[in-house]
């Protein structure tokens, strides 16, 4: 689990430019679902109706000493974004959808975040049961933070 200040950049930058007013009518403009971001602790219950939505994950998180005095961190992980599709409907808007939000973190600096160039969707096999078929990817990440406490303190 990435630390706190990494999920609320993460899930800020989503907030302006995934589900702001203005994103979600440029999507509706190309013909493209609204698809809402669940993010961590706020699933609830997954759409009924097969409409298409968006979670957010943070799998993995190593922190790392940067200095002999033990003050200066680097954590280095992944964000996970799982575009779900209804199981049946066309792939296009899914992976279109797929390669907007990674373009919305590849490279990117924001809040004190770091990313990287994000992994292709993956298709596996657990995608032949229930009803959504997930576009999962994942942006590596790093973030810097100090302890001022250190090794001494």
């Amino acid at each position: 689990m990435a630390k706190k200040a990494v999920v609320d950049a993460v899930e800020a930058r989503l907030d302006a430019l995934w589900q702001s007013e203005e994103a979600i009518l440029a999507r509706a403009a190309r013909n493209l679902p609204g698809a809402p971001v669940f993010g961590i602790n706020l699933q609830g219950e997954t759409p009924e109706d097969g409409s298409t939505f968006v979670q957010v994950q943070y799998p993995v998180a190593n922190t790392t000493t940067m200095d002999l005095a033990g003050t200066y961190y680097r954590e280095e992980g992944a964000v996970r974004l799982m575009v779900n599709v209804e199981r049946g409907a066309p792939l296009g808007p899914g992976l279109t959808l797929a390669d907007d939000l990674a373009a919305l973190f590849r490279n990117k600096k924001f809040g004190g975040v770091q990313t990287f160039a994000p992994s292709s969707p993956v298709i596996d096999d657990r995608n032949e049961e229930g009803m959504y078929f997930a576009l999962s990817f994942a942006v590596p990440f790093q973030f810097d933070f100090t302890d001022s406490t250190g090794f001494y303190g």
